[in-house]
């Protein structure tokens, strides 16, 4: 395994390092790196921005937001936290949690702490959550990365996520507060950095890494990809559109799905499928397929069944999504 030291803070240029290890920059041994940002929120691939977040409070706070390349829901990060990365070759087509979450687990009990997995993706200390994960996958190549909590800003968290009624309903939660904890309070004597350093001499010295720095070549490449893929708005916030109608499910073991569209003569006009579910899927594409589709269960739901034969989503199928377009 190899070690990646990141020192910069900056959301853009850290997604973007991720994603040029991933088609440029590629090795043939895993690499592992941990790093942290400035006050920010991620969205999930598939998220509505508008939906997710106070942007209000997200001004008042001066954070950064970003648009991850994997799904999942969207997370508040600051230096009081990390975010770690495993990059894997890796040629099967699926998302799976397991790998990337054993190596954490297992430097955290390095350190002295005794987490569980609670779901396929998050890790918990005493059932509440300090960890999540996602991933997503280019030809030949798995990405996990997720956060840890150590001594993040709760009411700030708090303040910007709003947590949606309908996963609210179904999860049972009130607040984001309701489910996460800090780890400091199972080191109160350390500091962030402390943390962060104990556990990446927890992989290294587990996995016997050997480390590899960036060269400048390597910087100014990452840097034209960030302003990119990664810090433009309107990658970020997408175009906000106006729909006749909007469906909402929270699908367990899947996620959250919202399809929002319009119809024109019995037939679908406009579509866009949003959520925080897990998959390497072309949400345009998706969306695209629909259009122009007679608004027809039966033929929506093969419409539908093509498109995630092709690139699935996790726990949902489509007979699940066609029953959120049709709320049956």
């Amino acid at each position: 395994m190899i070690y990646l030291p990141v020192t910069s803070r900056d959301v853009y240029h850290n997604f973007a390092l991720e994603y040029d290890l991933m088609t440029h920059n590629r090795f043939t041994e895993p690499v592992f790196m941990l790093w942290t940002t400035t006050p920010t929120v991620m969205l999930g691939k598939y998220q509505d921005a508008f939906s997710e977040l106070n942007l209000n409070e997200v001004d008042a706070h001066g954070l950064t937001v970003v648009r991850r390349y994997s799904g999942g829901g969207t997370i508040y990060t600051d230096e009081g936290g990390c975010q770690f990365t495993l990059i894997m070759p890796d040629q099967a087509n699926d998302l799976d949690f397991s790998e990337g979450l054993a190596l954490i687990q297992k430097a955290l009990v390095a350190v002295g702490i005794h987490a569980s997995t609670d779901s396929r993706n998050d890790l918990v200390v005493d059932g509440l959550k300090v960890s999540g994960s996602a991933q997503y996958e280019e030809p030949g190549y798995k990405l996990h990365h997720g956060s840890l909590l150590f001594d993040s800003d709760m009411a700030a968290m708090a303040s910007v996520l709003r947590v949606d009624p309908v996963k609210q309903k179904a999860k049972h939660i009130h607040s984001v507060h309701q489910r996460t904890i800090n780890l400091k309070v199972q080191k109160p004597e350390w500091t962030a950095d402390q943390f962060r350093q104990g556990i990446i001499e927890a992989v290294v010295t587990a996995n016997h890494c050997r480390t590899v720095t960036l060269t400048a070549e390597d910087e100014t490449r990452i840097d034209a990809i960030a302003k990119a893929r990664f810090a433009d708005p309107a990658v970020i916030y997408g175009n906000r559109q106006t729909f006749q109608t909007t469906h909402k499910r929270y699908i367990k073991g899947g996620g959250l799905v919202q399809i929002d569209y319009s119809l024109a003569d019995d037939h679908l006009s406009a579509v866009k499928l949003s959520g925080d579910f897990f998959s390497n899927l072309d949400a345009v594409q998706f969306d695209r397929a629909l259009l122009g589709q007679p608004y027809q269960r039966g033929t929506v739901t093969q419409t539908i069944a093509k498109q995630l034969t092709r690139t699935p989503i996790l726990g949902i199928d489509a007979e699940q999504l066609s029953a959120v377009l049709f709320e049956e």
